[in-house]
């Protein structure tokens, strides 16, 4: 379990059957999106699992659709786990003062 601020987080582990180096090309992806991806210098799994949400959708031709796509695929809820931009979720100790 990670720490931040002192305070324990649960983390989401991202889908472990796709790993972090594995290229945007070999995704079933619809063209649009992979062409964005690529073009905005997104080559692997691992780079739009680290891309924070507000760049994704700075990306021309992507939006809430594809954003939310992505992070379903990749195994990523947009709003929990490792990337910059995920808020902290607190985890409950077994006690229920956590």
């Amino acid at each position: 379990m990670a720490a931040f601020n002192g305070e324990k987080l649960a983390m989401i582990d991202p889908s472990p059957e796709l790993p972090d180096d594995m290229s945007i090309a070999d995704l079933e992806l619809p063209p649009k999106v992979q062409e964005a991806l690529t073009a905005a210098g997104l080559w692997t799994v691992g780079d739009v699992r680290e891309a924070p949400d507000t760049n994704i959708l700075r990306i021309p031709d992507l939006g809430e659709s594809s954003l939310a796509l992505l992070r379903k695929t990749l195994g990523l809820p947009s709003s929990q786990g490792v990337r910059c931009d995920a808020a902290p979720t607190r985890a409950r100790n077994d006690d229920g003062d956590g």
